[in-house]
């Protein structure tokens, strides 16, 4: 039995350590722990932009960003039917239009915080791809590469865009995701998405800044 011992202590801890990823990831939802730190900080920044302050303002854009999209999340919206880009929510942020939504999903958002993007082509407060949402953040606001923000270490703000980019780098396809909470400067964040397994999801302590598809991140205000 003592011999056993060692072996039994070793399992035990590896089925503890998996048991607990396993609650965290299935589970355990911090979504409301996440909901009560954006309203303590954006009430914080009210107070603060009395003067205007652009970066101020700027900060206050992107927590009501957070704060939208957190909220999208916790109403639990799904494609109806699955796999179909439709349904009564997802039509909000769509338009009506069948397409990846991930990008309109971050374009829809970005509109109900009161600050809309303006595509230089359609004048529309829509952009569809997340490439385009790249492109409009370096021409229009901020945007750091993944290059750029590895050999920097940079973290982004609540409220950034995280984009990433999916299938082979010249196909043109991604994915984008709005950051609604930082733990961590170890390239970590909280990151909620449209069109993530045909729902808006939460993905929690998501290595971001280490991901092999990372494209960059941003914002549509300029620093």
């Amino acid at each position: 039995m003592r011999k056993q011992l060692p072996h039994i202590i070793i399992i035990a801890l590896l089925a503890g350590f998996f048991g607990y990823l396993g609650y965290r990831d299935m589970v355990y939802d911090k979504s409301v722990v996440i909901a009560h730190k954006l309203a303590s900080a954006e009430a914080g920044e009210q107070v603060s932009t009395d003067a205007l302050n652009p970066g101020d303002v700027a900060k206050q854009q992107g927590y009501r960003r957070a704060a939208i999209a957190l909220q999208e999340y916790q109403k639990n919206v799904y494609e109806t039917p699955r796999g179909c880009n439709c349904g009564p929510e997802v039509d909000k942020y769509t338009e009506g239009l069948r397409a990846q939504w991930c990008t309109m999903f971050v374009s829809w958002v970005t509109k109900q915080a009161g600050a809309p993007f303006n595509d230089d082509q359609t004048g529309s407060w829509k952009l569809t791809n997340s490439r385009q949402l790249a492109s409009y953040l370096e021409k229009h606001g901020t945007w750091y590469s993944a290059a750029e923000a590895q050999q920097k270490n940079l973290q982004p703000r609540v409220g950034d865009m995280v984009v990433f980019w999916r299938g082979d780098f010249e196909d043109n396809l991604g994915h984008a995701t709005i950051v609604v909470n930082i733990d961590d400067a170890d390239g970590t964040a909280d990151l909620v998405g449209g069109n993530q397994k045909d729902h808006v999801a939460l993905s929690q302590d998501f290595p971001w800044l280490h991901n092999y598809g990372l494209l960059g991140f941003g914002r549509p205000e300029k620093d």
